[in-house]
């Protein structure tokens, strides 16, 4: 795996906007907050473009996310949000001018999209807020908790790697483990599966969140991965934050036994309730990154096991 230059005070970086339309104020934060940091942003034409539920037309918002890629200078890509659409681009999108300038991704939710593809070309990214966050640290307001996200988000961007607690479930499964760091929103994963982006090798620590599906449809999608082969090949899984839904009660199971039961067969490390996905607490996570997981009775851990000194 490659890993993008980390970023120094003077940098460029990109704010794009791939997927769904988005306030131009949140965008104004989000510039802010990257400005705040000693960076230096370029916005994208379309940034806050609005056709439908969209940041433009797929040509608007592909010829900005592009640019972004091609651009040397760039060191760094924030999507403004998620939403829906970068289905639309994920097969239009050309590398070479990334392959020659590596350069970190930043998103989640739909995003996931991007990351798929950038694992599978080798490359890091980061799942991890949005223009929505970074404008709520400009905030007066702005508690600790809430500053969390983008402050560890500021750390990996800048090459100090964090070391993740969650306290401990009793839907967990103990034990230890390293792999590869891959995952994101789990339907997004799931809407990838059969095509060219459906890329989640053996010995992958997996991590998933979700929003706003029922129960019957994140039981088909752990099903699916499990009579796939993804699942029994993994070295651990991290369960993130599932959000803005309804429990089932004739299903007889809540989401999250419904996940612990479609891994019960298997022996690797099991963290639920990691603080990742649609929620205000975010933690940012670096796809493609060497981790280790350790789960016991009080607590789960996660470590990265990444080289920095190569990488500045």
């Amino acid at each position: 795996m490659i890993t993008p230059p980390f970023l120094q005070k003077g940098d460029c970086v990109r704010l794009v906007s791939p997927a769904g339309a988005i306030n131009q104020d949140i965008v104004k934060g989000a510039e802010s907050c990257l400005t705040s940091w000693g960076l230096s942003v370029v916005k994208g034409k379309n940034v806050t473009n609005q056709e439908g539920r969209f940041a433009g037309s797929v040509e608007q918002r592909l010829k900005d996310l592009q640019e972004a890629f091609d651009d040397p200078k760039c060191k760094a890509i924030f999507c403004s949000r998620g939403g829906y659409g970068s289905i639309h681009l994920i097969d239009k999108i050309n590398l070479d001018g990334f392959r020659k300038a590596p350069k970190w991704l930043i998103g989640y939710s739909d995003i996931t999209m991007f990351h798929s593809l950038l694992q599978k070309e080798g490359f890091l990214s980061i799942h991890g807020g949005m223009a929505k966050m970074l404008s709520l640290q400009m905030s007066d307001t702005v508690t600790k908790d809430e500053s969390a996200p983008a402050d560890h988000l500021h750390d990996l961007l800048f090459g100090h790697f964090p070391v993740y607690h969650t306290e401990a479930s009793p839907l967990n499964h103990e034990g230890e483990c390293s792999g590869i760091l891959r995952g994101g929103n789990l339907s997004i994963l799931y809407s990838l599966r059969g095509t060219p982006y459906d890329y989640i090798p053996a010995k992958s620590i997996l991590f998933i969140e979700d929003i706003g599906e029922k129960p019957y449809v994140i039981d088909r999608i752990m099903h699916n991965l499990k009579l796939g082969g993804i699942l029994k090949d993994l070295s651990g899984l991290i369960v993130g934050q599932f959000t803005d839904y309804e429990e089932d009660p004739s299903f007889g199971k809540t989401i999250y036994q419904i996940i612990a039961d479609a891994v019960s067969d298997y022996s690797f490390p099991v963290c639920f309730n990691f603080p990742t996905g649609h929620t205000d607490l975010n933690l940012p996570l670096m796809t493609g990154s060497m981790v280790k997981m350790v789960v016991n009775d009080e607590m789960a851990k996660v470590s990265y096991l990444q080289n920095t000194k190569l990488n500045k």
